[in-house]
């Protein structure tokens, strides 16, 4: 049997565009505040690549909303499984793309569309970014630019970021500037692909923890809510799993249930330790700061009687119970467990209540991923897996995983004590009195 969504790109019709034009256009740029400059330097008509930083999920919305020309975005192939969105999502223009995948069926959508005219849009990051600084670019961006000789345009969201950060369960209402430049005409596109990944990298740097916002005398809340996603150690004991915002979520903090540190979230996404009283005890400190301090730590091995290690094997991380899921074609996702991922530095598990229900070597684990909604995605042997991470940093564990797969180099001079100096569990809080190990994961 076919698949039940279809992967052909559908070409936006003219009625269609220009009805939702005129119900939606102004209720969002008003909604949102939307701030174009410079939108004019997008031709009406002509084939073109638009590329853009990704910060929210709202970022295709906003950009169809300022322009006067759809926007065909390819988008995650995840956005597709529910039929209503999916089919909105397809009469706006999008199509979907597999994650870390060599999807020819998305390339050639882009070619089709590009010959008959249309404006493609890109994210050369290819996902949102979690601490509002950008990521590294995809390099086949640079390829296609190049053999597709056609006129190359960018948009840099400002506030985008701050207006609803990731890791955020609640939106900040600030103003959204969407500057648009042309990057190449259709004959001054150079021939080192270098150079192009560095010009877009130059174009689309996020710019949010630059940006001087006032409160206007609004008062914003729950701001903390959702921190702990991207936060997942203390920064200042370094438990892991440590943080929670406290309430009520009007005190726009968070504290560490180990070491009773608190801290201050801002509008702009900075972090400032306080008192119990709430006045400030030291320096402020960005979002992408601590979340680079915490990637440069260490990482540990710890125990468990979940799991039987084999030899010299070291165990890092064990998660809470979840669902595991499983899909060996898109979109039929089916339950396929319920019990805990456990990770290791040679594979990644799933023990369910009848014994182990998965034994991924981290060596085939051929993507990963975390999808809308806190699920980590990864594919072994041809097979999609998805675990909704809903009481714990997916961050965590993806960061975790990358490293062990050697993503990043390890730190110099960092060793891994014995396993038996580790806690028994990685959930479970260092006394305030120990000196806790750090983490290091890779984005």
């Amino acid at each position: 049997m076919g698949e039940r969504v279809p992967r052909d790109v559908r070409l936006v019709s003219g009625w269609f565009y220009q009805l939702m034009l005129l119900l939606l256009r102004r209720p969002i740029r008003h909604f949102f505040r939307l701030q174009p400059v410079n939108e004019r330097v997008i031709p009406r008509s002509g084939a073109a690549i638009l590329v853009a930083n990704h910060v929210t999920l709202f970022d295709p919305i906003w950009i169809y909303a300022v322009l006067k020309r759809p926007v065909y975005f390819v988008a995650t192939e995840e956005l597709f499984r529910g039929r209503l969105l999916g089919w909105l999502l397809r009469w706006f223009g999008a199509f979907p793309k597999r994650k870390a995948a060599l999807d020819l069926k998305t390339m050639k959508n882009m070619v089709q569309v590009l010959l008959r005219g249309g404006l493609v849009g890109l994210y050369p990051e290819g996902v949102r970014t979690w601490d509002g600084t950008n990521g590294p670019l995809i390099p086949t961006i640079a390829h296609l630019i190049r053999r597709m000789k056609v006129p190359v345009f960018s948009c840099r969201l400002e506030g985008g970021y701050l207006s609803w950060p990731r890791w955020a369960d609640h939106w900040r209402r600030i103003p959204v500037r969407l500057v648009f430049n042309q990057l190449y005409q259709k004959s001054t596109i150079p021939s080192s692909e270098p150079q192009i990944l560095s010009d877009i990298a130059r174009e689309i740097e996020i710019r949010d923890y630059q940006l001087a916002i006032g409160d206007s005398g609004r008062r914003f809340t729950g701001l903390a809510a959702g921190l702990p996603k991207v936060l997942y150690r203390c920064p200042n004991c370094h438990t892991v799993e440590g943080l929670s915002a406290i309430r009520p979520l009007s005190s726009n903090q968070i504290e560490c249930r180990s070491c009773f540190s608190t801290w201050r979230v801002d509008v702009c996404s900075r972090v400032t330790p306080v008192d119990e009283h709430g006045r400030d005890v030291g320096a402020s400190r960005t979002v992408a700061e601590l979340y680079r301090h915490i990637r440069e730590l260490p990482l540990t091995p710890i125990r468990t009687h979940l799991l039987k290690l084999e030899a010299k094997e070291k165990l890092y991380l064990v998660s809470r119970a979840h669902f595991l899921f499983r899909e060996r074609r898109f979109p039929r996702l089916r339950l396929f467990a319920f019990g805990r991922a456990l990770l290791t530095d040679r594979r990644l598990l799933f023990k369910g209540k009848v014994g182990i229900r998965l034994s991924a070597p981290l060596a085939e684990i051929d993507s990963l991923s975390i999808e809308p909604g806190d699920k980590l995605h990864f594919t072994y042997r041809g097979t999609l897996y998805r675990i909704p991470f809903r009481r714990e940093s997916p961050l965590k564990w993806t960061d975790t995983l990358q490293w062990l797969r050697g993503a990043l180099p390890a730190p110099a001079g960092a060793t891994a004590p014995p396993a038996s100096a580790s806690a028994t569990a990685i959930n479970a809080p260092s006394p305030p009195s120990s000196r806790p190990a750090p983490l290091r994961s890779g984005r």
